[in-house]
């Protein structure tokens, strides 16, 4: 039997958990008076995005390594993939759907990004994932440029995953440190500003191929994985916590002026590929820890919670606002985070359960039925 990480998941809870922080928790009235090692952890909390691109190159180089070189028919992985990713984004795409209406149509903003251009091409983007190769990658719904991101990755990982399992290791050592190094210069650049924050912001920061080198990451290090489970649990423990609170260290110390922009655009890609490695771990004490059945559990709705966090967060925010008799405030109360993160992890359970997983078990129910008895067994369980 296969390993399943559940150390991982526990890992993606409070990933998808910071980046709701970094995009709506900082709105609160009183996170000006929070600690400001807890402001910088706040406010670099799209460091999990990498997070969640090496972690999906390692998990999918799992469940694939060992159709290693007879690859299963990509049309079958592609609709595993599909399976996985569409149904809670799509179910966010019409969610937003009445926001864009009002955003963009009712009270566009003076702006060439606004408007019915911007409604209708950012809509056909985000509906296709397509929208992170464009200036248009936050029109819809914002978060879901990550998305864009991973359907990319899913697209390139047959054709990549031979070659890196093939790959002798100093080689795949030089590769990865060129990209890492090629990904951290552009950010170095836009720190110094040799690169402007607009062409940054349209054509760097959300690009698909500025991220290519954290998935390529992750998949490299999982051929450590069989070895690193050999790993006595002390030092294993050790290790995991070790680079754990080493990133939230470097994450709350850093302010995103000073250097927390490079830690969250490249920079902290290696430290990531470390924890995710001791996480993997299958005995070690922290391990355990976070692959314990709570955080395993609300883990396993970390992607719908990450996807469904700003058209939730619109709504909540007009009707919330509506009752306090205000509008177009800067700031929110703490009440309103706090029952938005409550409503946010609820909604994102009950989705999971009633529409992903039934969704995902009738596509991939679809798809075996269109299969041939041996593409059937050469097909692993989606990851």
């Amino acid at each position: 039997m296969r390993q399943t990480f559940t150390a991982l998941n526990g890992l993606r809870i409070l990933a998808a958990l910071l980046v709701v922080s970094f995009h709506y928790g900082t709105l609160a009235g009183s996170f000006p008076a929070l600690p400001r090692f807890m402001q910088n952890l706040a406010n670099n909390g799209t460091v999990a995005l990498p997070f969640f691109y090496v972690l999906s190159g390692f998990v999918l180089t799992h469940a694939y390594s060992n159709r290693v070189p007879a690859f299963p028919q990509k049309r079958q992985f592609y609709w595993a993939r599909i399976a996985r990713l569409f149904p809670a984004y799509l179910l966010s795409f019409v969610l937003f759907l009445p926001i864009a209406v009002e955003k963009y149509l009712r009270h566009p903003a003076v702006s060439e990004h606004h408007g019915v251009h911007t409604y209708v091409a950012g809509g056909l983007l985000t509906l296709f994932a397509v929208q992170a190769w464009t200036p248009l990658s936050q029109a819809w719904n914002g978060p879901g440029w990550s998305l864009s991101v991973e359907a990319f990755f899913y697209l390139i990982f047959p054709f990549v995953l031979p070659k890196i399992a093939r790959m002798r290791p100093i080689y795949l050592t030089i590769l990865l440190g060129v990209l890492w190094l090629s990904m951290i210069s552009l950010t170095v650049a836009h720190e110094r500003n040799v690169i402007s924050p607009q062409v940054w912001a349209s054509y760097i920061m959300y690009q698909p191929l500025f991220w290519t080198p954290t998935f390529l990451l992750g998949m490299a290090t999982y051929r450590l994985a069989s070895r690193w489970s050999l790993t006595p649990d002390a030092i294993a423990t050790v290790v995991c916590v070790t680079s754990l609170a080493a990133l939230a260290l470097l994450s709350g110390v850093l302010s995103p002026t000073v250097g927390g922009d490079f830690l969250v655009n490249g920079g902290a890609a290696p430290l990531i590929a470390v924890i995710v490695l001791a996480s993997s771990h299958p005995r070690c004490l922290s391990s355990r820890l976070l692959g314990s059945r709570p955080l395993a559990f609300f883990g396993a709705a970390s992607y719908v919670i990450y996807i469904l966090q700003a058209p939730l967060w619109h709504m909540f925010r007009a009707a919330s606002d509506r009752l306090r008799h205000v509008s177009g405030q800067p700031t929110v109360k703490d009440w309103q985070f706090l029952l938005y993160l409550l409503l946010l992890v609820g909604i994102a359970l009950l989705v999971q359960q009633l529409v992903e997983k039934p969704a995902q078990h009738y596509l991939l129910k679809r798809s075996r039925a269109t299969r041939t008895p041996e593409a059937r067994s050469a097909h692993p369980v989606a990851a």
